[in-house]
């Protein structure tokens, strides 16, 4: 449901990534400080602008939460009762630092488990993608009127636009490059964004028929979770099980595709 007062996780949700996203966008037109994290892994100071804004806007409205970030705390068990937020604060680091214009903030809130509400703001199109669980997903342009989001009627691999992108590790690589191979002859065309979350926000939006990633952590998977399944699709591992928080490997799809798309992510 659009967000109201009484949904008031959901709320502080997207005001929380609504506010980093005004900030990763005011940073945008200058130059960047850049940081390795490790191979392929970089760090800027938009992000930790980013971050404060949400851990700011979070910590405020419920202090007794936990909170796992991406520049942050890591060490949060997923699985407790404790509310938990989950946060990236700038998904698509490298395209941010690059100037490629393809990059989001992710929040999502957790218990025992289990995602109950997700967003993903793009600041630069100003676009909202937000769900609460049982309540469907939504997208917000602007200041216009929400919409429902459901994903797309296509059920013909063949017709299928399908979304991925790089693992780090180069192993992780040469299964998705595989993976690749076998998808490209038999669906319409492959698409990647550099940004997990907006490449799993298409799948709900019904833009993209399927994605799939090799190598996700927490925050670049958990608000997309929930808004694939509310919008009627299927999140499972590129093995064919249903995905949980926490999962490293995501195959999202609508339901049409589930079986095709997964098995050519295989190589069945």
């Amino acid at each position: 449901m659009p967000p109201t007062e009484a949904n008031l996780h959901l709320s502080v949700a997207l005001a929380a990534a609504v506010a980093a996203g005004d900030v990763l966008r005011k940073l945008w037109p200058k130059p960047r400080q850049v940081q390795s994290k490790g191979p392929r892994d970089i760090v800027t100071d938009a992000d930790f602008a980013a971050q404060a804004v949400v851990l700011d806007r979070l910590r405020a409205a419920f202090p007794d939460h936990a909170i796992l970030s991406e520049e942050g705390r890591h060490d949060i068990d997923l699985n407790s009762p404790t509310p938990t937020w989950i946060i990236d604060p700038l998904d698509g680091t490298t395209n941010y630092a690059r100037g490629l214009p393809v990059f989001a903030v992710s929040v999502a809130l957790a218990w025992g488990g289990v995602v109950q509400v997700g967003v993903i703001h793009d600041p630069l199109r100003r676009e909202s993608f937000y769900a609460a669980r049982g309540g469907g997903a939504w997208l917000r342009r602007g200041r216009a009127k929400p919409r429902p989001l459901h994903v797309s009627a296509v059920a013909d691999l063949g017709e299928a636009v399908v979304g991925l992108d790089w693992a780090r590790e180069p192993e992780l690589r040469a299964l998705t490059l595989a993976a690749v191979q076998r998808l490209v002859t038999r669906c319409r065309t492959v698409r990647a964004t550099g940004s997990a979350a907006l490449g799993l926000a298409y799948v709900g939006a019904g833009w993209v028929d399927a994605y799939f990633h090799h190598m996700l952590q927490a925050w670049d998977v958990a608000a997309a979770a929930l808004l694939i399944t509310e919008a009627g699709g299927v999140i499972n591992t590129p093995a064919g099980a249903p995905w949980r928080l926490g999962d490293a490997q995501v195959a999202a799809s609508n339901q049409g595709l589930q079986a095709a798309f997964g098995a050519a992510v295989r190589g069945e």
